[in-house]
């Protein structure tokens, strides 16, 4: 696991990421969304919003097969962690997602995503119920106010 931001991760919130990330890189969608709410609401990098468990984890598995399929995820950062009440979690997490071809063939370059990820508790630890992606612009970055 990276340098988190946060001196402190929880060590349920550390399973999670971790989970993702080596789900994700292992191409293993059942593992992935084993640890997924059955009502999970996810929006991709572009804008496509899946929902429900059968959805969301049908939609990955026809983009991994398409194009990321072997396409390297990493955690560089988790933002921040936001307990909520019933001991929810809304995370911002940083990733670095390797090169890979669209659908089209477009080649995409390395790149960082931000997502937003509402995680709920389960049985066995926490659960993805929502996801937001967002591709990080670093031209838009360099124009960032704050």
């Amino acid at each position: 696991m990276p340098s988190l931001a946060q001196p402190f991760l929880e060590p349920d919130v550390a399973a999670l990421l971790r989970v993702m990330e080596d789900t994700w890189n292992a191409s293993d969608m059942d593992a992935m969304f084993a640890v997924a709410t059955p009502d999970i609401h996810w929006v991709n990098v572009v804008g496509m919003h899946w929902q429900g468990h059968a959805d969301v984890k049908k939609a990955h598995a026809v983009f991994f097969d398409v194009m990321f399929r072997g396409v390297p995820l990493k955690l560089e950062a988790v933002e921040h962690v936001k307990p909520l009440p019933g001991g929810l979690r809304l995370l911002v997490v940083r990733w670095l997602l390797g090169a890979y071809k669209t659908p089209s063939g477009e080649p995409r370059p390395t790149s960082h995503n931000r997502m937003s990820i509402l995680a709920v508790p389960g049985p066995a630890g926490l659960l993805i119920s929502h996801v937001a992606n967002i591709e990080v612009s670093s031209q838009a970055a360099r124009h960032n106010p704050v």
